[in-house]
Parts: C-alpha cells; sequence; structure tokens
C-alpha cells in the first residue's frame, strides 16, 4: 500500500491546485461584489423611494433623487432629459453585475477543465499494473476542481439574479418619477 502512494506522484498537479484557488479567489469576489452592490442598492432605492414618496405627497424632488441633478440643470424638463438621466442611472447601478453573470457561466468550465488535466495527468502516470486503488484517488481528486466550479457558479448565479432584481426595482421608481414630474 505504501508503494503504491509513493508512486502517485500526480496528487494535487499544480494545474489543479491552480484552478482551485482560481475559482477560490472568484467565490471571494463573488460574495464582495453581491454584498456590496446589495447594501448600495438597497440604499438608493431607500432614497428614491424617499423622493418618490414626496412628490406623490405634493412635495418637492428630494436632492437626494438621481434626476434632481438632471432637473436643476434642465430648464425645459423633457422626457428625453429625464431619460437620459436614467440611462446613466442605469449604468452606474449595474455595475458589478456583468461580472457575476461572467463567474456563474464560467466557473464550472474552469472546474471542469481542471478535472479533465487532472484526469489526463493521473493517466499518463499509470503503468500495466494499475490498480483501483490507485486510479481511485486520482479520479476523486480530478472531480473535486469540478465540484468546487460548481459550488462557485451557484451562488453566482443566485446573486446576480437577486441584484437585477434590485435593479428593476431602482428603475421602475426612477420611471415613475419621471412620469410624475412630466405630468406635472
Amino acid at each position: 500500500m505504501l508503494q503504491e502512494i509513493s508512486n502517485y506522484q500526480y496528487l494535487a498537479n499544480p494545474i489543479t491546485l491552480s484552478v482551485i484557488g482560481w475559482l477560490l479567489l472568484y467565490l471571494f469576489f463573488v460574495f464582495f461584489v453581491f454584498f456590496y452592490k446589495l447594501f448600495t442598492l438597497n440604499s438608493w432605492i431607500n432614497k428614491e423611494n424617499d423622493s418618490l414618496n414626496s412628490l406623490l405627497m405634493g412635495g418637492i424632488l428630494s436632492s437626494s433623487s438621481s434626476l434632481h441633478s438632471c432637473k436643476e440643470r434642465s430648464e425645459n424638463l423633457t422626457k428625453y432629459a429625464l431619460d437620459a438621466c436614467i440611462e446613466g442611472s442605469k449604468k452606474r447601478a449595474k455595475s458589478g453585475l456583468t461580472f457575476l453573470a461572467i463567474v456563474s457561466s464560467t466557473a464550472p468550465f474552469i472546474g471542469l477543465f481542471g478535472t479533465v488535466v487532472s484526469i489526463l495527468i493521473a493517466f499518463s502516470h499509470m503503468g500495466n499494473n494499475t490498480s483501483l486503488s490507485l486510479v481511485a484517488p486520482a479520479i476523486s481528486e480530478a472531480l473535486v476542481a469540478t465540484a468546487i466550479g460548481i459550488l462557485v457558479a451557484i451562488p453566482a448565479y443566485s446573486f446576480h439574479q437577486i441584484l437585477v432584481s434590485k435593479f428593476e426595482d431602482l428603475i421602475s421608481i426612477l420611471k415613475m418619477q419621471r412620469d410624475f414630474l412630466i405630468n406635472d
């Protein structure tokens, strides 16, 4: 048995370790981006909601609203000017969402790459007298990379969907403010 383990030189090969490291780095940034954007969008949505409520109660557009600066800059407040301000807000609110989409779609492939390379290395080290006890650990190690890739993709996809929902809420509130300002 000890002889077989010493022959098992490809345990934790550098490519598999690199793939796992890459995926763990992805996972860290997925959580960082998610929580940063979640807190930012929630705060922004609350400010815009307060501003919309102020408008609906007969008040003025709050200075914390994204449309406030647009209203101040334009003497002739048009739907097009307000739409331009909303587009600027969309661009700012969407930052980070592309990263989550990319991670959710590429992480399983990166894990699969690590698996394929590990299996190739394992097969290249096997000789004529290969037993299941020698092959099983190599295959097991190779599959870890795929599992981690899937483990990274699931929260990335879920977080992306949550943030897209928040983004749509924000844009909806901004459009309600725009419609109220135009009709006022």
